[in-house]
């Protein structure tokens, strides 16, 4: 509520208030630069605001940040998986970083790859697969961890038009 962030005299985020209920998906729309980023990023503990407050399932993340951080998964707006490891690997990788147990966590890569239709590929390097590829996996591997909220910044950026109705089809789906 009341969210501002400030980077000197430059104003991004001016008294930005919302709430997003338990199984709602929610968007923020607004051209390049009106602070839809910034705001996830306050949001999900990269940046502290200047003034306002933030409750993520009842936590406060200024505050409590790691447990906040165990609350919510996040797909960047720039590519984050590593090119040199496999889909599988970097699977698995994020889920011993949030101490998903090696049962549970190979059952959850399995399904989620299944279900972003990447499970043919799960040896392949990263590096190879295509644009869209990689941001399927990136979003599977958001839900690793069974967050209660997940963020997506522009996650259908660079995809095609059917790759984008799959996309979200397997998120409400999930949801």
């Amino acid at each position: 509520h009341n969210l501002v962030k400030r980077f000197g005299d430059f104003t991004a985020v001016d008294n930005v208030s919302f709430d997003v209920h338990k199984g709602e998906i929610f968007a923020f729309l607004g051209p390049n630069g009106a602070g839809k980023t910034t705001t996830i990023k306050m949001l999900t503990t990269l940046l502290t605001p200047n003034s306002g407050t933030i409750k993520l399932d009842g936590l406060d993340p200024t505050v409590k940040q790691n447990e906040a951080r165990q609350q919510f998964g996040i797909v960047f707006q720039d590519p984050s998986l590593d090119g040199d490891l496999t889909a599988y690997e970097n699977m698995d990788i994020h889920g011993v970083l949030y101490k998903v147990p090696r049962k549970i966590r190979a059952e959850r890569i399995e399904l989620l790859m299944r279900t972003f239709e990447l499970w043919d590929r799960r040896k392949g390097l990263v590096k190879m697969f295509s644009g869209g590829m990689k941001r399927r996996l990136e979003i599977a591997r958001g839900f690793l961890h069974t967050p209660k909220i997940l963020f997506l910044d522009e996650p259908t950026l660079g995809l095609d038009p059917q790759s984008r109705n799959q996309l979200w089809t397997q998120v409400k789906q999930l949801n």
